[in-house]
């Protein structure tokens, strides 16, 4: 720690896909200030689910400055701000009067699901496959060419959804020809905010997950961008993750607060957890399951729902991560929540305990699909295996389990697919990771050990750790190591064998959820 940043805090902001959240920290990196807000979602149909961006910045401001009054600390003492984001949920607006021209499109939206698959079933995908396919050939195996033989578009791309808003948004295409339409993320518009318009930039993590760059190249992938029509010149500049992103307007919190960090959700959770090592990886269960591996200077090749990723850049030197989804676990707690199963997520645990079994039922967490390996926008939650003899704690186990199951398959497809050797130890963090049974279940069903931390919001903290190594607050990464606090490691014995029939017929129930909606 510099004398210049000797008691003086960090503060960092979290919007995730359901909480927006902010934390003070001190140079032990624990929390002195907070607030947080659920973040306020516009869905008016199946599929469609926006975030007002009024209501985001109130909701923002309002969040920190809380936060900030929660610490007892005046703003100047605030040596810098990070920004962990959601990724991949964008807006655009106009450069000149700042009025976006609608909604963020969230992540998780789904209204472009018949335009994505139209494009991924035409021939000229079909084409481009092939060309990839002999270029991938001719090269003696280059990996870019092997990741655009098999790649598919996805809802979950910037790239399907902004080619939607440029065809369906009245005035964007015009205003794109003039040159007045900036394109941005939630973190890419805060900034933009933040500090009146000066600085319109995002980093490496957020854009690479975009659909947008191109990994292997380094830079914009020039033919996704050319395949879709889509422009270049509303795009933000690219930085470095703990880069100098300009600084907040001292109107709005009392003093000009540096921004020192902008980083991903599930990047800044793996940088929080301390996994910056090749092999490292972590597991965050908050509204979806999020499996990470680090692959150090290695960029993987995508396939089945394994997604490389950029983790972080510092100072010019890259890591890569390999990461693999599934939409919904929080979803799934809180829905139990909904249906009178418990009164609090926090008593799942115990009502899932008080049956030996799931007592063969099966329940399918796709209230938004199912994504790698199984790769089914069309797949619907289901809850087979229903008796008269039920009981709630059979069914909330079998929820329990199902989520446990889902991280089982993200963990063979990651192994199988990052192409590295894998740390046996699994980092744990977000809310759900609270659950005692679950955690214990996921350490039985991998074989491996299961860490959780006591500051299960990474994400915060990894946004901390990156805005304070840019301003001295701390000066390297062993000395974030010494700074983590273990809750508790899950060492259960193997239960493959114990769970082989559930988990057959839990397959089965999958099977069964298949293709409804694109059936109906």
């Amino acid at each position: 720690m510099t004398v210049e940043t000797q008691d003086r805090c960090i503060l960092a902001v979290d919007i995730g896909t359901t909480t927006l959240r902010a934390h003070v920290y001190n140079s032990e990196a624990e929390v002195i200030g907070k607030s947080d807000q659920a973040l306020e979602l516009h869905c008016p149909k199946r599929g469609i689910v926006e975030i007002i961006p009024d209501v985001l910045w109130n909701q923002f401001i309002t969040t920190i400055r809380e936060a900030i009054q929660d610490s007892g600390i005046p703003a100047n003492q605030i040596a810098a701000i990070g920004l962990s984001t959601q990724r991949a949920t964008f807006t655009t607006w106009n450069k000149k009067t700042g009025e976006h021209y609608h909604n963020f499109i969230s992540w998780n939206d789904t209204r472009c699901v018949h335009r994505t698959n139209e494009i991924n079933r035409s021939w000229s995908a079909w084409g481009l496959q092939v060309g990839a396919t002999l270029l991938y050939g001719l090269t003696c195996g280059s990996r870019r060419w092997e990741t655009a033989s098999t790649f598919k578009f996805s809802t979950q791309h910037v790239t399907m959804r902004l080619g939607w808003v440029i065809d369906n948004i009245p005035g964007v295409k015009q205003d794109i020809s003039k040159n007045l339409v900036l394109y941005g993320a939630i973190e890419t518009w805060l900034v933009w905010k933040l500090t009146k318009g000066k600085i319109h930039a995002t980093d490496l993590s957020n854009f690479s997950a975009t659909g947008l760059y191109d990994g292997f190249k380094k830079g914009l992938n020039n033919i996704h961008m050319t395949y879709l029509r889509l422009p270049t010149n509303i795009l933000p500049e690219i930085k470095d993750t703990n880069g100098d992103y300009g600084t907040v307007d001292q109107d709005l919190f009392g003093a000009p607060i540096p921004i020192r960090a902008v980083v991903a959700d599930q990047q800044a959770a793996m940088f929080g957890q301390c996994c910056f090592e090749e092999g490292d990886i972590k597991l965050t269960m908050g509204t979806g399951s999020f499996l990470v591996i680090n692959t150090g200077s290695r960029l993987s090749v995508p396939y089945d729902g394994a997604y490389p990723l950029i983790g972080w850049q510092i100072g010019g030197e890259t890591t890569y991560l390999m990461e693999c989804n599934a939409a919904d676990t929080g979803t799934v707690i809180e829905w139990g929540r909904k249906m009178g199963f418990y009164n609090d997520p926090s008593e799942s645990t115990s009502v899932a305990e008080s049956v030996e079994n799931s007592g063969g039922v099966c329940f399918v967490p796709a209230f938004q699909g199912l994504q790698g390996p199984i790769n089914d926008d069309g797949a619907c939650a289901s809850l087979l295996g229903v008796t008269s003899d039920t009981k709630p704690g059979h069914i909330v186990r079998s929820m329990l389990e199902s989520l446990a199951f889902r991280v089982l398959q993200l963990y063979k497809l990651g192994l199988d697919k990052c192409r590295t050797f894998v740390k046996p130890t699994i980092c744990v963090d977000g809310g759900v990771s609270r659950n005692d049974f679950l955690c214990s279940l996921i350490s039985g069903l991998l074989e491996c050990p299961v860490e959780r931390p006591k500051n299960l919001q990474m994400s915060c903290l990894g946004a901390a750790f990156l805005a304070g190594l840019a301003v001295g607050m701390w000066k390297n990464r062993n000395e974030l190591r010494d700074l983590k606090k273990i809750d508790r490691t899950f060492h259960s014995e193997s239960l493959k064998r114990k769970y082989r029939v559930t988990y057959r017929a839990w397959e089965k129930a999958v099977e069964r959820s298949l293709n409804w909606y694109s059936v109906k």
